[in-house]
């Protein structure tokens, strides 16, 4: 994702930094000297990088800073930091105002008066004792993060030590004076003889000399030179190592503050190192070949020294002062994107220094917009929610006229593109009954836009179709009961009554039910049938013709006994019909009678009823049908 946006540099800021460990020997000489510096520092964005296998104190690799992840030239070499991301400590000092405190200001005028006492051309003349006594005084400050009081005690160390091997020296100059005393006194005692007489025996050939026993005096100061001369090696040997080791201490807190980055502290212990130091040896106790030492050798071209330490650290502060002057020129300009490069830049190489430390809240909070919303970008465009990604990218090009958000348009677009081509792929997939390769084809438009609204848009419909379809399913179900328990209770009309006949046919036609929906056919024909002689029937009995009425529904009502509509017209017509209906019941039963038919009274009521309704056509048929069965049997 980094080579989508160039922003991505604001967000994640490399820093590599390797600390310099001092052996045991240092801490346990100058106390929390140079321990501390690094210990006592929350504020340091100092990491281990990987230690060397080099056994020496400075045997690890020097730390260069680029805050970029381009590359810096710093003391003429170029690094790449990769290793370590600066974005929560910068979004942190974007947000913070404690550098304009009270408390803050006093700090850095003490520090400017410090290097004022230090500076090798005050007019004054360099002050050891006032400057020391202003850094103690500094160290209160929570900011400082204890560097000067660790600056302070490694000075306090070196002086002790450099105190100690000036008593050996006087101790040494006694010893000195009483071993001349002691000489002199032994010539004396020569030129007087007292040293002992020599006697000289010959026996033959052989000659025996013999020394008489030295006084005890000049046998005790003899051996007393011995002692004096032992005890001034001893001395020696002793001050050599104090001293020196006292340099090698000094030089690791040197080094370890140029580590941290705190350049102004680098150049105060470089100033109180040759007040301290008046022997001019100026020389670093490197390791040969170390890579400490070919920094120095290598950039600078000389072997190094405490002088060199003391220039890098100034092409550092300077380094931070023309950064911060860029940053500004570009905030000025409205380039925000120039501008919060710059200013990651100077914080990475001078997060301590004044000119960073005082950039005012209103800039940093235009570059801490600028960066929140690069760094929103990116993570917007790493989950691919886009529509989220341009707004932001929208954003950064109204804030920034320098802002290049040519790629993220192009990488936007491309997902969306791909994303709504792979749902309409889903779509005909779904209209071509392809379930699977529409399963797949969602699955990668989701991966290409999450949040994309078609793909909602696709699952709601889908879903809509799902539930109408289950929908459909239970009601057939319910239909299908429906239709059978209606059809056991008879009740026929219920069912083909509207809407319930339509739900019916649609039902039992998506089901292909052809069996209910032929009885939902002859069921509907009956009813057709029954409710066409009622209308017949009502139409007579508004004419007056109650008797004909009841013609017109007696076929239908005993084909369907069963229909509670037709059997109570005909029960209404009973009272009206009662002397037609029950000639005629009479003369059908004595016609039908089960012994022998007694067709001639049969024939009575017929013509009895044909007389109450002339146009009876029941009577007429009853006529009929006597008089034929009489011609016949005559025949």
């Amino acid at each position: 994702m980094k080579h989508i946006l160039t922003i991505a540099s604001l967000c994640s800021l490399p820093l590599t930094a390797q600390v310099l460990t001092p052996p045991s020997a240092t801490n346990a000489v100058t106390g929390n000297s140079a321990s501390s510096s690094n210990n006592s520092s929350s504020n340091n964005t100092t990491i281990n990088r990987h230690q060397s296998s080099s056994p020496s104190v400075h045997g690890e690799e020097i730390p260069l800073i680029d805050p970029t992840q381009k590359t810096i030239t710093f003391q003429g070499r170029s690094y790449s930091l990769m290793d370590n991301n600066l974005g929560g400590q910068f979004e942190a000092y974007l947000a913070s105002t404690d550098f304009e405190s009270q408390a803050a200001i006093e700090y850095r005028e003490r520090i400017e008066k410090i290097l004022e006492y230090l500076s090798p051309i005050n007019p004054d003349g360099q002050s050891l004792k006032e400057a020391y006594t202003l850094l103690e005084a500094a160290s209160e400050y929570p900011g400082d993060g204890g560097i000067c009081d660790s600056l302070a005690n490694s000075i306090y160390s070196a002086r002790l030590a450099i105190l100690g091997v000036g008593n050996k020296k006087e101790a040494i100059e006694k010893l000195q004076t009483e071993s001349r005393r002691i000489i002199h006194n032994v010539n004396i005692l020569e030129k007087k003889g007292d040293l002992g007489d020599v006697s000289i025996k010959k026996s033959g050939k052989t000659t025996t000399t013999t020394k008489s026993q030295e006084s005890v005096e000049m046998s005790m100061m003899k051996k007393r030179l011995v002692e004096i001369e032992a005890i001034k090696k001893k001395y020696e040997a002793s001050g050599v190592i104090s001293l020196t080791q006292s340099k090698v201490q000094y030089q690791a807190m040197m080094l370890q503050l140029f580590v941290q980055r705190r350049f102004e502290h680098v150049v105060m212990a470089a100033r109180f190192y040759n007040l301290l130091y008046k022997d001019g040896d100026q020389k670093m106790k490197l390791q040969k070949g170390s890579d400490t030492e070919k920094f120095f050798s290598e950039s600078m071209g000389v072997n190094p020294t405490v002088a060199g330490l003391d220039a890098a650290a100034n092409e550092g502060i300077r380094k931070s002062k023309t950064l911060i002057d860029a940053f500004q020129n570009n905030l000025e300009s409205n380039r925000i994107h120039a501008a919060s490069e710059r200013l990651v830049e100077a914080f990475a190489i001078g997060e301590f220094m004044p000119v960073v430390q005082t950039v005012p809240i209103g800039q940093k909070e235009r570059i801490q917009q600028y960066v929140q919303d690069g760094h929103d970008l990116i993570e917007a465009l790493s989950a691919k929610e886009l529509e989220i990604a341009t707004q932001l990218n929208e954003s950064l090009k109204k804030q920034a006229k320098d802002y290049n958000g040519s790629k993220a348009n192009s990488y936007i677009a491309a997902h969306k593109r791909a994303s709504d081509g792979y749902v309409r792929d889903a779509k005909f997939a779904l209209f071509e009954k392809d379930t699977q390769r529409a399963k797949i084809a969602i699955e990668n438009a989701v991966k290409h836009w999450p949040s994309n609204p078609t793909i909602k848009d696709f699952n709601d419909k889908l879903d809509a179709r799902l539930m109408q379809s289950e929908t459909a399913a239970d009601m057939s179900s319910e239909t299908v009961k429906e239709f059978d328990r209606l059809l056991a209770d008879k009740n026929y009309r219920a069912m083909v009554e509207e809407p319930r006949k339509s739900k019916f046919v649609v039902m039992l036609g998506q089901q292909n039910d052809e069996a209910r929906l032929n009885q939902l056919e002859e069921i509907g024909d009956s009813i057709m049938e029954i409710e066409s002689a009622l209308a017949k029937s009502n139409s007579l009995i508004q004419a007056g013709q109650p008797y004909a009425a009841w013609e017109a529904i007696f076929d239908t009502q005993n084909k369907y006994y069963d229909d509670p509509k037709i059997a109570n017209a005909k029960a209404q017509l009973i009272g009206q019909v009662g002397n037609f209906t029950n000639a005629l019941s009479k003369a059908q039963k004595l016609e039908t009678s089960s012994g022998t038919p007694q067709t001639g009274s049969a024939l009575s009521w017929y013509i009895k009823a044909r007389s109450i309704y002339p146009q009876s056509r029941f009577a007429k048929e009853g006529i009929e049908r006597i008089v034929n069965k009489q011609f016949e049997a005559s025949q």
